[in-house]
């Protein structure tokens, strides 16, 4: 989350293309359409507005301050930027830009703003920086450094509407964002909802993608066993095999945070695609450099931290130990206390050791021996031993 960013979901639009009416409270895949949005831009910023015109009640249970345009005369999205721009500059102080996103974007880059904010920092005269895909520039999701809003208001005031030259006059550098696949289906990151269509498309792709459910295993022990370590060895491995790896940490302990050398960033720098942190009073899913936004609620289930993961082919839980999942158990020579675990869970299909391990009813593996570790895994998954391989 980037504590000094602010942003704005922009829903201050008349929805003409979709038969007039609020576009942003429209149903999809049983939530709001402004909701997918919210919730992808939410975790990457310091604090979070809604442009809206009209009654601002019937956005009410998003829970975000609403703002309107600062005129009535719909001059479009940019008056949306400007009203954010003034808003925190009066109220909410100490942010140095604003990221803007439509709220008719339900596909929004989890490191959306990380990457826009990386190239502010390297081109210091421009004072936008948007996204781009497909080769299309977007030019109202962005990321705006709070001095352009002398140009915007200047422009707007002029009776200029389009965004685009007044974008190249804020010297905006823009960034490419590939596409995402979502459920096998090559997707527009900034694909909009304008239609009936659209919105037929979107509902398609999501149920798509929840269709495809990742294989979750774990990785447990006690204590001192080495599973962060196994961890590491077994995202890496998996990685280069092609697959897309996220893990789950958990820890009895509350966490406060994650910093160089903790397991998260251990599983991380191993190319974990996510990283969700778990412990009993507060949970966060860490999605590449970006800072941790926490959620301060109870411990939710495995099911519910799972479902918050952009969409990967395994994942890895270290800990959790008594969770109903497959598992490999890891045993250390000179490791905490306790009985061995495939003695008593029937769901651990293999031990991975650094002593003998006598007796037992699953396949015993030697720690170093993450290539068979692997193997065993792929196959309880049902899954190739590369991806794309038959």
């Amino acid at each position: 989350m980037g504590q000094d960013i602010a942003g704005v979901l922009l829903a201050g639009g008349r929805s003409r293309r979709m038969g007039g009416g609020d576009k942003a409270l429209m149903t999809l895949a049983g939530r709001m359409l402004i909701r997918h949005a919210s919730e992808r831009l939410a975790p990457q910023v310091g604090a979070l507005i809604l442009n809206a015109n009209g009654d601002p009640q019937r956005f009410s249970a998003l829970g975000l301050p609403v703002i309107a345009d600062e005129t009535d005369d719909f001059a479009g999205p940019l008056a949306g930027v400007l009203a954010a721009l003034h808003w925190f500059a009066q109220k909410r102080q100490g942010f140095s830009a604003v990221a803007s996103v439509s709220a008719d974007v339900p596909f929004v880059p989890v490191d959306l703003v990380a990457r826009l904010a990386e190239a502010l920092r390297t081109h210091g005269a421009a004072r936008v920086a948007v996204a781009q895909s497909r080769g299309r520039r977007h030019h109202v999701i962005g990321l705006w450094r709070m001095d352009a809003a002398g140009e915007i208001a200047a422009a707007l005031a002029r009776g200029e509407r389009r965004a685009e030259a007044i974008v190249d006059r804020l010297g905006a550098v823009t960034v490419p964002f590939a596409d995402v696949d979502l459920g096998g289906e090559s997707v527009d990151p900034f694909f909009n909802v304008n239609t009936p269509e659209d919105l037929a498309f979107a509902e398609a792709v999501l149920a798509g993608a929840s269709a495809t459910t990742p294989f979750v295993v774990g990785v447990a022990g006690w204590k001192n066993s080495g599973k962060t370590t196994l961890v590491e060895r077994l995202v890496t491995e998996l990685a280069r095999r092609g697959y897309r790896v996220s893990t789950v940490k958990h820890s009895h302990h509350d966490i406060s945070g994650e910093a160089e050398g903790t397991d998260s960033a251990r599983h991380r720098r191993a190319g974990a695609h996510e990283v969700a942190l778990v412990s009993p009073r507060r949970w966060a899913v860490l999605r590449g450099a970006s800072d941790l936004a926490w959620q301060d609620e109870a411990e939710p289930p495995l099911a519910a931290i799972v479902a918050r993961l952009e969409p990967p082919d395994i994942v890895i839980v270290e800990g959790m130990k008594r969770a109903p999942i497959p598992k490999i158990e890891v045993r250390r020579s000179g490791q905490g206390p306790g009985v061995p675990l495939a003695d008593g869970d029937p769901q651990v299909f293999a031990v991975a050791a650094d002593c003998a391990v006598a007796g037992g009813n699953v396949p015993a593996f030697s720690l170093d021996d993450v290539a068979g570790l692997a193997a065993a895994l792929l196959a309880k998954a049902g899954l190739p031993g590369r991806r794309g391989n038959s």
